[in-house]
């Protein structure tokens, strides 16, 4: 385990599957955050609860900050 993100992650999907639905604290975000910044990605803050992922090939993309948690997850998971 090298960020905070690691740990919280199956708490994050734990939560998601007992409410049926894909909800985001601030705190998930963050970690999800910290989580891309670690693996060589920058995430800037967009207007409208939105965020802008730049990896690390410089191609960027908009999303929702749930789509960035998703992300971070995938990310995760691709780690094995």
């Amino acid at each position: 385990m090298e960020t905070r993100f690691e740990l919280a992650a199956w708490r994050m999907v734990e939560r998601w599957l007992e409410a049926g639905r894909v909800r985001v604290s601030a705190c998930d975000v963050r970690l999800a955050r910290e989580f891309l910044e670690h693996t060589g990605s920058r995430v800037e803050d967009v207007p409208g609860l939105r965020v802008r992922v730049v990896n690390g090939d410089g191609r960027a993309q908009e999303m929702t900050r749930e789509a960035a948690v998703l992300i971070a997850l995938r990310q995760l998971a691709a780690r094995g």
